[in-house]
């Protein structure tokens, strides 16, 4: 569902118009949906032949050959994140794994993750800026009540009642404007609100 959402990759719009001004020139041909199934490269003349699929007719010879259709993501296939998947497993669905509402790999494991790895909770913008914005906002409240809990277990007797934001505190109270807005939360339409100024 997540890659239907997305429709496959995109570009800026500044970026769509310098190319279609060069296809409608005829400097360049787009040619979608096809798969590069074969290339070898000529040390003599330096270019690179390609075989495609669909094929391509009087496909010509390339210069330089750029892979910029994306990652295909799969995090447990991550070298680095071996070892966290073996100790700490999870279920990974189509590459990306099944994190907690808060973004957190397990209850249990306080690692979070944002961007493309979020996107079974955060849905298809998930790797794009508002997806960014709304990945980092729960994984700061979760830090805070991880922090706050880790506080009230210190043995101080009184708990860490609030988040670090002024007037907000885990039990859903409000923070002021002015913190919401140091902080991030919110519309940041609220801060237009914050006085009469």
């Amino acid at each position: 569902m997540l890659k239907d959402a997305r429709g496959g990759g995109s570009i800026t719009p500044r970026f769509a118009k310098i190319l279609q001004s060069h296809i409608h020139s005829g400097l360049t041909s787009l040619h979608t949906n096809a798969t590069v199934q074969t290339q070898a490269y000529n040390p003599t003349s330096q270019t690179w032949s390609l075989t495609t699929s669909p094929p391509i007719p009087d496909l010509p010879e390339m210069d330089y050959i750029y892979f910029a259709t994306g990652v295909q993501s799969d995090i447990s296939t991550l070298p680095f994140m071996q070892k966290m998947m073996a100790e700490f497993p999870l279920e990974v669905r189509d590459g990306l794994p099944t994190l907690t509402d808060d973004l957190a790999w397990r209850d249990d494991v306080p690692l979070f993750c944002a961007g493309k790895f979020a996107g079974l909770r955060l849905g298809p913008g998930a790797a794009n800026l508002e997806g960014a914005r709304a990945g980092a906002e729960r994984i700061v409240l979760a830090v805070e009540k991880l922090l706050g809990d880790e506080d009230a277990a210190g043995g101080n007797g009184k708990g860490r009642r609030d988040s670090g934001f002024e007037g907000q505190d885990h039990e859903g109270g409000s923070a002021s404007p002015e913190s919401r807005y140091r902080s991030g939360l919110g519309s940041r339409y609220e801060a237009l609100m914050m006085d009469d100024e």
